[in-house]
């Protein structure tokens, strides 16, 4: 469940996600603890991650990804990050991680990456409840769920092309723990 106090979404504005089985992806990124300063500290740590993209010889593809961890408890961090094939000679900056293969809900984003947080909400608050299915992300370091950039991301604009990506455990396996 996500604890922010924003209004949840219409649903109209989002609408039922695909669920998709994808991964592993290897990502590299800038990395900060998530507390009541997030929503500052966020597009700041996107700033530093931009301003140092030539230092990353590694990176893949168009998309960028925003993870938020679950480190213990109530613990998470925002990490910003772009795809590698390879963390081989990453520079000590960076923090790697692993986007672990498994089943995902993928929300479409519609509107600014501002109001991110409706479609967060809406996924957690919303449709994972009344869903077959569980959120997969139980163990300390674990993957809550990830952001995606897509091409077609305008960051100037702060829209087009936002996923929303959540871990799942379908109901079947869920019953077999």
């Amino acid at each position: 469940m996500n604890d922010s106090n924003s209004t949840l979404p219409s649903p109209e504005q989002c609408s039922a996600p695909r669920i998709e089985h994808a991964g592993p992806l290897l990502v590299a990124g800038l990395r900060e603890p998530l507390d009541e300063h997030a929503a500052e500290k966020i597009p700041q740590l996107w700033q530093q991650l931009v301003s140092c993209w030539d230092d990353i010889p590694q990176r893949v593809g168009p998309a960028d990804y925003g993870l938020c961890i679950r480190l213990r408890g109530r613990e998470y961090y925002y990490m910003a990050a772009c795809a590698v094939w390879d963390f081989t000679g990453l520079p000590e900056k960076f923090s790697p991680f692993i986007i672990p293969s498994q089943t995902y809900a993928v929300f479409e984003h519609q509107g600014s990456v501002k109001n991110i947080c409706n479609t967060i909400d809406f996924a957690f608050d919303k449709w994972l409840p009344q869903s077959s299915y569980q959120h997969q992300a139980t163990q300390e370091n674990a993957l809550h769920f990830f952001e995606r950039y897509g091409e077609q991301f305008n960051p100037q604009t702060g829209e087009g092309d936002i996923e929303i990506w959540l871990p799942l455990l379908d109901q079947s396996e869920a019953d077999n723990k």
